[in-house]
């Protein structure tokens, strides 16, 4: 539909053109012999609401004469012979129209109207190249954005959600999105129309740059078809294969030689090939990517690495992750197809912690006088970079840290039937499941080596109550979620109505096991100090309707969700108040074209998400430290918008949008009394609450003229009494949040003003060059003072990081060797070397175990010096009879910094 975009463009062109017509047809009429009697046709082609359809073909059967409809849907044919005519319509995407007998007599103009109807078309599987991001949605009252297949190939992105954090309204801040200051939980990822996240604790699935067809971002306005998301969906398509064997293979790498010339010794392979399959009108498509990574958080940990011919390396490192995606697909007719699709995802990766990251030695002292029974204890002592004598071991702290690895399988099949003219259901039916692991050295909890108050070396006065040197990180966690799901939808087109309805139904099956300091044994015999474990199983499910009704050219889009979630019967009758809650949200938009290059739209909406099962059924134990509620409500967004579409000419395309979102009922923790024990748990409950609202302005050009590009600005302000639910939690030794709320202040994600801009250049033969550029204002963060004992709740969130910037760039070159085309690439991030200190979790990272330091010592060091990069205070060094600080350049303080890669692609 790329052709009336195009012809827009040219509308000063076309005057003059009509006008040189018009003289020429003047001057061939007076010459004309009377004989040659000659009349026209006018009239207007509508579509079913009344709207004048433009760029319609209106023929005369039998002939080469006709005209295209104007912006208005009006036409005109002239110069037609006297006669009898059958004229006929022809627009893709419309149901072909013809009147018959048709007189035209001389000198005389015949009115001939038409009324066409949209039809489904039967398309082969194509890539998108992006035009599709510069389409006016005329009938859609919802904020969107696009993210192409070929922007995830050119741009110098990770992965998807890299490209989608460049997009308006989106905030990174540590790898997680916030959907128009939301939460990060409250952003729902939907794969192919089946939901994929997590319910236990809310994550969505991860796919391969090249598994990814597109990717739709919904921000506002959604429809009652989306549930269970309070500020957006992500809905993925992934690539189908086509009626020809292709494909494609990358390599890249920022190793040129030994570990002192990498950057993080990054490897990954990614590939995506399909074609026809064994069995008639069956395709498939097969996709893997790994990534394998030491990261720019260079540990000590030792990984096991096998060579071959001295340069080709293979083994596990720091950071590794492995996607695999296959899609098979039947096309029982032409308007029936069946999808088949298996994913499969798994990751491996060790923490980084600064103070457990160094390889030495340290003494080992046999105590057999402190017990009086005899018994001999092990004693920790000194540490040193070498070996003093025979009481001193080996020891890498970093090994000691635990280790996560995370599976993630889906199984689905989709069907997919097209009864009619705006008539089709789709049926899916799914298995997902997530496992999740972090434990230190593969070991059980009885197994973890512990010995509390040693952790470090006693004799050094400096630097000795900063660095561990001995032990192991006391976290174990095992985690197991399996969803069933049946969903489906149904859609009918009667007259100016477009109906919608649909449902699903999903059945959960919950594990989960967490403990600090696993080898201390409870009063009820198990290992785990404060250890949290439950097993449940609950169903859930939703139905929707909507309608969209085009009248007199605006579009009304209205419908109500209905959910309904249950806890389960395994909870006690005395502890649940209703053990199944429904809720009921309606939706209701109006899309109002003002011209063919103008839409106006305006959306009101109440969502719900339940909140993450974790949250409702952890803490069955005693000797968990906080208790899950089964009599959680939904959480709930009042949410407004007013959008603006506009098609400057057929190469850019602008979008801008204004929003106001109330956010209640969100999750936070008070003490309660547990019945019939004499103490009170921290049990989570709906008391927090957030309010969030901004604008967000978006220009594309379209690639032309040798190049394309993208800005997206964004200004937002989210406030709210709290941005973690668990902030009221008591942390050893930490005095952050431990306060009851007394307004709302800045959330921790709320960046005030954001931009990032594309821009790609180059030809689609021989080069493309890839840029993007991202600046944003400062993230809140809250001071502290070395002497304070308890934290002032006005000073939460109070001041401001600095700003901060990336550079990046990709680079392609295409050729062809050995009958293949090939793609030489070169990739750098964060080109200019920028120091950024992405967040105020950024700034004052993890610094277990506690005791020795003050656990905030980072952001006191922050606030009294302007310095970043962490310190603790040891002794007095320069007789002032303060304490002084000494920095130690703690890497995770800083975002990752300058790095380049380079690349290998064939095409075949």
């Amino acid at each position: 539909m790329s052709s009336p975009t195009v012809r827009r463009g040219f509308r000063p062109a076309i005057t003059h053109i009509a006008a040189l017509l018009l003289l020429a047809f003047l001057s061939a009429v007076a010459a004309a012999p009377a004989g040659a009697q000659t009349g026209a046709i006018t009239g207007k082609v509508t579509d079913d609401s009344g709207v004048g359809v433009s760029y319609v073909s209106v023929l005369l059967k039998g002939t080469t004469l006709g005209a295209l409809t104007n912006a208005e849907g009006k036409y005109t044919i002239i110069k037609v012979p006297v006669g009898t005519y059958t004229l006929t319509t022809r627009l893709v995407g419309f149901a072909p129209s013809e009147k018959s007998g048709v007189q035209v007599n001389a000198n005389q103009t015949a009115l001939v109207n038409f009324q066409i109807t949209e039809k489904a078309v039967q398309m082969k599987v194509v890539d998108v190249k992006g035009d599709v991001k510069l389409a006016i949605r005329k009938k859609d009252s919802s904020t969107k954005q696009i993210v192409t297949a070929e922007d995830l190939r050119s741009l110098p992105v990770d992965n998807y959600k890299d490209a989608i954090a460049l997009k308006a309204g989106v905030i990174n801040q540590g790898g997680e999105l916030h959907f128009r200051g939301g939460r990060g939980d409250e952003v729902l990822t939907i794969v192919n129309g089946i939901a994929s996240r997590n319910p236990l604790r809310a994550e969505g699935v991860d796919l391969g740059l090249l598994a990814v067809s597109s990717s739709e971002q919904v921000l506002g306005g959604l429809d009652a078809q989306y549930g269970n998301a309070l500020s957006g969906v992500i809905n993925l398509t992934t690539r189908e294969g086509g009626d020809k064997f292709g494909g494609e293979i990358r390599y890249f790498t920022d190793r040129y030689g030994e570990a002192d010339k990498s950057f993080n010794n990054f490897e990954r392979l990614s590939t995506g090939f399909g074609g026809p399959f064994l069995f008639p009108k069956t395709n498939y498509y097969i996709s893997f990517e790994g990534t394998y990574s030491d990261t720019y958080l260079r540990s000590t940990s030792r990984h096991k690495e096998h060579r071959f011919l001295d340069f080709i390396r293979i083994g596990n490192k720091q950071s590794n992750s492995a996607k695999l995606s296959g899609k098979l697909t039947f096309k029982v007719s032409p308007n029936q197809k069946m999808n088949v699709e298996v994913i499969k995802n798994r990751s491996l990766a060790g923490r980084f912690n600064n103070r457990w990251n160094r390889e030495g030695y340290v003494q080992v002292v046999q105590d057999s006088t402190a017990p009086t029974d005899g018994t001999i204890t092990t004693r920790y002592g000194a540490w040193s970079y070498y070996q003093v004598d025979s009481t001193y071991i080996p020891v890498n702290t970093a090994d000691h840290l635990p280790v996560g690895e995370e599976d993630y399988l889906q199984t689905a099949l989709t069907w997919k039937h097209t009864l009619g003219v705006g008539s089709l259901y789709n049926l899916r039916v799914s298995r997902q499941q997530w496992n999740s692991t972090s434990d230190v050295l593969d070991r059980l909890p009885w197994e973890y080596q512990q010995q509390p108050n040693q952790y470090y070396d006693p004799q050094n006065r400096l630097d000795g109550p900063y660095y561990v040197t001995n032990g192991d990180y006391p976290f174990f966690e095992r985690k197991r979620t399996v969803t069933y799901t049946l969903n489906g939808d149904f859609s009918k087109k009667i007259g100016t109505h477009n109906f919608m309805m649909g449902g699903d139904i999903n059945y959960n099956d919950l594990g989960f096991l967490r403990t600090s300091f696993p080898n201390v044994i409870t009063g009820q015999g198990l290992y785990g100090a404060d250890r949290d474990e439950f097993r449940f199983f609950n169903p859930e499910g939703s139905f929707f309707v909507q309608d969209r009704w085009e009248y007199e050219g605006m579009v009304l889009n209205a419908g109500v969700r209905y959910d309904n979630f249950s806890v389960g019967n395994q909870i006690s009758s005395a502890e649940v108040l209703d053990r199944v809650k429904t809720q009921i949200s309606p939706r209701i938009g109006i899309a109002y074209p003002i011209s063919d290059r103008d839409v106006m739209s305006f959306h009101y909406g109440r969502l719900f998400q339940v909140p993450d099962r974790q949250f409702i059924y952890q803490g069955r134990l005693i000797s968990a430290t906080a208790r899950g509620n089964p009599n959680l409500e939904p959480q709930t967004t009042i949410s407004y918008q007013l959008g603006v579409q506009h098609l400057f000419s057929k190469d850019i395309y602008g979008q801008f949008g204004v929003y106001f979102k109330d956010i209640f009922g969100l999750l936070t923790t008070v003490d309660t009394a547990i019945p019939g024990f004499a103490l009170t748990v921290p049990t989570y409950v709906n008391s927090d609450y957030a309010s969030s609202r901004g604008l967000e302005f978006t220009l594309i050009k379209r690639f032309s003229h040798g190049f394309s590009g993208e800005i997206n600005y964004t200004y937002g302000n989210a406030t709210g009494t709290a941005s973690d639910p668990n902030r009221a939690l008591p942390t050893t030794g930490n005095l952050r949040d431990q306060f009851k709320p007394t307004s709302e202040q800045p959330l921790d994600w709320d960046q005030r003003h954001n931009v990032s801009a594309t821009l790609s250049l180059g030809n689609e033969k021989d080069w493309r060059a890839s840029f993007i550029y991202v600046f944003g204002t400062g993230f809140p963060f809250t001071p502290h003072a070395r002497e304070e004992r308890r934290q002032n709740p006005d000073q939460e969130n109070s001041r401001r990081l600095p700003s901060t910037s990336t550079l990046s760039m990709q680079g392609e070159r295409f050729f062809r060797a050995w009958g293949q085309n090939l793609t030489l690439y070169v990739q750098g991030s964060n080109l200019l070397d920028a120091r950024n200190v992405g967040s105020k979790d950024d700034l004052q990272p993890d610094l277990w175990p506690p005791g020795s330091i003050n656990p905030q010592s980072y952001i006191v060091y922050y606030t009294e010096t302007g310095h970043a990069g962490g310190a603790f205070l040891t002794q007095d060094r320069d007789g002032d009879g303060r304490e002084d600080w000494f920095p130690v350049h703690d890497p995770r303080v800083f975002q990752q910094g300058r790095t380049i890669r380079v690349g290998l692609g064939v095409q075949f």
